[in-house]
């Protein structure tokens, strides 16, 4: 029995599919289970506490996707990646089946993304319809993927209600590391689709104490024509380069200065109908750069950490048959942290601050653009309350220089009650800034049929969250859940407040609550020595506290599960399937899918390896479901990718 004060979803049709579908999966994990790699081997991550810690005991709700995993998922970009994991639903963005991640219930923009720890400038809340932030690094320099389900504003700051996604690229050890991937697919049928993706990335030492990172890639995917009105584009295509270079100087044998650069170019392309009925070509170039120092220290029992770096993106738009394009559009963040942990017996002390102007050039600002400082400094402790129970606690205060101070604490308790059972859970706080369009009392944009308008009595969203969650592992079998529940307060979102003929006028404004209750359940099992099985299910219960109705875009159940059946001789197979549950929209409720795949791969030896598969199996198109579904997914297609490790 949970106690504690955790808050139960109280639905009584989501009591009972909870209940059930626990129950099965709790049963059919002990006859048929997947242990994936991400399970099988010890993993440590950084992303929980800024200090290392084994996966199944780091005080979060943490998924980890190895660079393996990656490849057996042909994944192309972040959201290939970390689709189906725990906690990850879809949301819509309703231009070019665009698509974002969303954590736990909340949207993409509850998201934070990071590299390496180093924020990415967000836009999917600043330029409308986007889903620019998953296309900033290859996945051929991806060593991992760290995912934190859960707020994390203690050490992260604004963005990370949902939780946080960190990008972990591949670091040289004592000799170059390198890979070549060359990959190509096309939809079934030859309407459209037709994908290419080359990439390339080496590493490794210069010396004694210089080592150099580059990576390069180059993609393009054409466009899917909407089959029944063949004047839209029900998929954009897409055209990406991207390129990057880094190095690390070892100063001492305890310090080391690191720099990064990397810089990509996008162009997205889409067919469209204006509301004067011209058929038109919608184009978006979109330019992203970061550049980072950092440097690196340990002395004794002290390991510190000053970083600085900057972020840009850069959207403009264009469009054919004299239909007005939007205003370009440009991002930027410029970022000074630092952090020093020390070790004092059993515990462990984290102190940090950040320091961090947010920029916007916009034509629907006075002057063209506006900007906003943050400051913040923040406290860890992680402590060993005897020899299976570890406290972390900290608290972190911002100070935004429009909206005023916001705090956020956390505290999360880790058991480790036997070798195989872990108990863990805890307290969270967290908050999201307004953007500088949402904020700024000068701000008015009236591209589209209707008028927006800043607001500079705005307040940041709020969100406290309370989770617990048991893994189980013993031999080949591991079974976990989680129970959470969120209360999210200032949402922000757009007020009516005049109507001039068909022209309405929007202040942006807090205005909506919102409950969240969920389970996250699932298992993995090593069913023989070839043989692995993993699924992971996510039950959601949303209410919109302002309307008393559920919460749109967010399936009441997510499924996803995939078997891993090694042949022997180098040859591989996955089957897995995705499934997303029935949910509400804007424009009406939305029916049930799911997405079947299969892949078979040979490793000739300790280079090359070839991988080719089915995605959709069964041709699912989401518009032939429904209309009113804001995004897409590609139909069934083929894919071959050639790999070159060394």
């Amino acid at each position: 029995m949970i106690s504690g004060g955790f808050m139960y979803p109280t639905h009584p049709r989501f009591k009972l599919r909870v209940c059930t579908l626990a129950i099965l999966s709790a049963l059919g994990g002990f006859a048929q289970d997947g242990l994936t790699e991400e399970t099988t081997l010890k993993q440590t991550v950084v992303s929980a506490t800024l200090s290392e810690h084994e996966t199944r005991t780091a005080p979060a709700s943490i998924s980890v996707i190895s660079r393996e995993e990656l490849e057996e998922r042909n994944a192309t970009d972040l959201l290939d990646a970390v689709r189906g994991s725990p906690g990850i639903t879809l949301s819509p963005r309703q231009v070019g089946g665009r698509k974002t991640l969303a954590l736990r219930g909340l949207e993409g923009k509850h998201t934070l993304t990071l590299i390496d720890g180093r924020r990415i400038a967000p836009s999917d809340d600043v330029v409308g319809h986007s889903d620019y932030q998953y296309g900033w690094l290859p996945v051929s320099a991806i060593e991992r993927v760290e995912i934190i389900r859960g707020p994390m504003s203690t050490l992260y700051g604004s963005e990370a209600l949902g939780g946080v996604i960190n990008l972990i690229t591949r670091q040289p050890k004592d000799k170059w590391i390198g890979s070549l991937m060359l990959s190509g697919s096309a939809l079934a049928d030859n309407d459209g689709g037709q994908a290419t993706q080359g990439s390339v990335f080496a590493a490794g030492p210069v010396g004694e104490r210089v080592t150099l990172r580059v990576n390069g890639e180059s993609t393009q995917r054409a466009a899917v024509a909407n089959k029944d009105d063949r004047r839209y584009s029900e998929i954009e295509g897409r055209k990406t380069r991207t390129a990057g270079l880094g190095g690390t100087l070892k100063l001492t044998e305890s310090q080391s200065v690191d720099v990064q650069w990397s810089k990509g170019d996008e162009v997205r392309t889409y067919d469209d109908v204006s509301s004067a009925g011209k058929a038109y070509e919608n184009r978006y170039d979109i330019e992203k750069s970061q550049a980072s120092v950092a440097w690196k220290g340990e002395f004794g029992a002290w390991r510190s950490q000053v970083r600085a770096y900057r972020s840009e993106i850069d959207v403009t738009n264009t469009r054919t048959n004299g239909v007005s394009a939007t205003r370009p559009q440009n991002m930027s963040d410029e970022v000074v942290d630092a952090f020093a942990a020390i070790k004092l017996g059993g515990q462990i002390i984290t102190i940090g601050g950040e320091h961090r102007t947010e920029s916007l050039k916009n034509s629907g600002l006075i002057g063209g653009k506006d900007s906003a400082t943050h400051k913040a400094l923040f406290i860890q402790d992680e402590i060993a309350l005897g020899s299976s129970v570890m406290l972390t606690a900290g608290v972190r205060g911002d100070e935004h220089e429009l909206f005023g101070s916001e705090a956020s604490p956390r505290a999360y308790l880790v058991w480790e009650a036997s070798p195989e059972l872990v108990i863990k859970g805890g307290y969270g706080h967290a908050f999201k800034a307004p953007t500088l369009k949402q904020i700024s009392p000068s701000y008015i944009g009236a591209e589209g049929p209707h008028t927006f308008l800043g607001n500079g009595n705005i307040q940041p969203e709020k969100s406290d969250s309370l989770e617990i969650s048991a893994d189980w592992k013993r031999g080949p079998l591991n079974l976990r859940a989680t129970l959470f529940h969120t209360k999210v307060d200032d949402l922000i979102t757009y007020r009516l407040i005049k109507t001039v003929g068909i022209r309405r006028t929007y202040l942006y404004d807090n205005v909506d609550k919102a409950t969240i209750n969920g389970l996250e359940t699932g298992f993995s099992w090593n069913v023989s020595s070839n043989l692995l099985w993993n699924t992971n299910l996510t039950l959601l219960d949303t209410q919109d506290e302002t309307t008393g109705k559920a919460l749109n875009d967010r399936p009441r159940i997510s499924l996803a599960s995939t078997v891993d059946w090694t042949i022997g001789q180098g040859w591989s197979s996955r089957g897995g399937v995705e499934y997303y549950g029935d949910q509400s929209s804007s424009a009406g409720d939305l029916p049930a899918y799911a997405l079947w795949n299969a892949s078979v791969g040979k490793r000739f030896d300790q280079t090359f390896s070839l991988r080719a598969g089915v995605n959709n199996l069964t041709d699912v198109r989401l518009a032939e479901k429904s209309a009113n579904f804001g995004y897409a997914e590609l139909g069934r297609n083929l894919y071959v990718t050639l790999r070159a490790d060394f």
